[in-house]
């Protein structure tokens, strides 16, 4: 039996995403709806319409599946990374 070599590279990951230009964003939209966002108790109907009413006036020129995909993004990392960020 042959075994695989475990130090081999690793193939570079390739980009699964498809609107990188969510990417650049993101950091602002997280600045702008962790005070709305931030208690996870705040997240119902109001809250993300607040949410996304804030992010289509900072960023005029996105869609509203962009908006969408970006506030379902920073609740998503407000859920899984640790509170200290």
């Amino acid at each position: 039996m042959q075994l695989h070599n475990q130090t081999a590279a690793k193939p570079p990951r390739t980009e699964r995403r498809r609107n990188l230009a969510l990417r650049e964003h993101f950091d602002t939209a997280q600045a702008l709806l962790k005070p709305l966002l931030g208690n996870p108790a705040s997240h119902n109907g109001a809250a993300f319409y607040k949410a996304m009413t804030k992010l289509q006036t900072t960023f005029p020129d996105m869609s509203g599946n962009e908006i969408e995909a970006l506030v379902a993004a920073v609740v998503r990392s407000m859920q899984t990374r640790p509170a200290s960020r």
